[in-house]
C-alpha cells in the first residue's frame, strides 16, 4: 500500500472519494492506524548558555473565544509569521536512544533541515539549523522550546548573523510549538526504526521518510503535499 498511514480524510483526498465511502471501505479492509506510545522524558544535557527569548509567535495567537479566555488560544495564524520552528525527538534503535533534530517551515510545513545524532545537544540542533540554512532562504523568526539545546551562544550568533529573531515557547507549554509536536506524532506512528539493520540504513530511511512527507504525503491543512503547496506560493 502506497500510503499505509493515511486517515479517512487524507485517504479520501488521495482517492477522490467522499469520506463516508472511504471510511466504509477502510473498515471492511481491516485497516488500523496505530497510535503513538507514551512520550519520552528528556533530562537536560547541559546548562543553558543564554537566557530564553520571548515567544514572538505568541502575537499571532488569538483567543478561541474573547469572552471566554479560559478556553485557550488558537495558534493556527502562526503560519503567517515567516517563521521556522525546531524541536527534536528520540528514536529507539539497537537498545539505545538516538536523537532526531528537525527544522520546519511554518508557511509550507516542509521539513527544511534535520540531523540524527547520539546525544541531544546544542551541537546536534545547530547542525540541523545549518542544514536548513544551506538549502533555504533564512526565515524572519526561529522558534523552539526552552531546552538548553537551543539556548547556546553558537545558535544565537548564527541567528544574529543571518538576522533571524529567536523565539521560545513558555515553559511547560508544548502547544506553543504545536506544529512541530504534531509532526513528531505522525513520525512516531509511521516510522519503524526496528526494520533496519544498522545506523546507515536507519539514516537513509529517515531521509526517505522526510522526502516522502515533503513531496508525496497529503497534508490535511493544505490538501496537498508541503512541496506542492510551496510550489503554488512561488507561482
Amino acid at each position: 500500500m502506497q500510503h499505509p498511514f493515511y486517515g479517512v480524510y487524507r485517504l479520501a483526498l488521495h482517492l477522490g472519494w467522499n469520506q463516508k465511502k472511504t471510511r466504509r471501505i477502510r473498515t471492511l479492509a481491516g485497516i488500523h492506524i496505530p497510535r503513538p506510545g507514551k512520550k519520552h522524558k528528556y533530562t537536560s544535557s547541559a546548562a543553558a548558555e543564554i537566557s530564553a527569548p520571548q515567544n514572538i509567535l505568541h502575537r499571532y495567537a488569538q483567543f478561541k473565544d474573547k469572552l471566554r479566555p479560559q478556553d485557550g488560544m488558537d495558534y493556527s495564524d502562526m503560519v503567517n509569521a515567516e517563521a521556522w520552528v525546531q524541536d527534536f525527538t528520540h528514536v529507539w534503535f539497537e537498545q539505545k536512544h538516538l536523537y532526531l533534530a528537525v527544522v520546519m517551515s511554518l508557511k509550507t510545513r516542509e521539513i527544511v533541515g534535520w540531523r540524527l545524532g547520539l546525544r541531544h545537544t546544542s551541537e546536534l540542533t545547530h547542525e540541523a539549523l545549518t542544514d536548513a540554512l544551506s538549502r533555504h532562504t533564512s526565515p524572519a523568526i526561529l522558534h523552539s522550546d526552552q531546552g538548553s539545546e537551543y539556548l547556546s551562544y553558537k545558535h544565537q550568533l548564527l541567528c544574529q548573523r543571518m538576522e533571524i529573531q529567536l523565539s521560545a515557547s513558555n515553559r511547560a507549554s508544548p502547544w506553543q510549538n504545536g506544529f512541530m509536536e504534531r509532526w513528531f506524532g505522525g513520525f512516531k506512528r509511521e516510522f519503524r526504526a526496528s526494520e533496519y539493520k544498522d545506523t546507515s540504513q536507519l539514516h537513509e530511511a529517515i531521509a526517505l521518510h522526510i522526502h516522502y512527507y515533503n513531496t508525496q504525503r497529503i497534508h490535511t491543512a493544505l490538501d496537498m503535499s508541503p512541496a506542492a503547496y510551496a510550489a503554488t506560493l512561488k507561482a
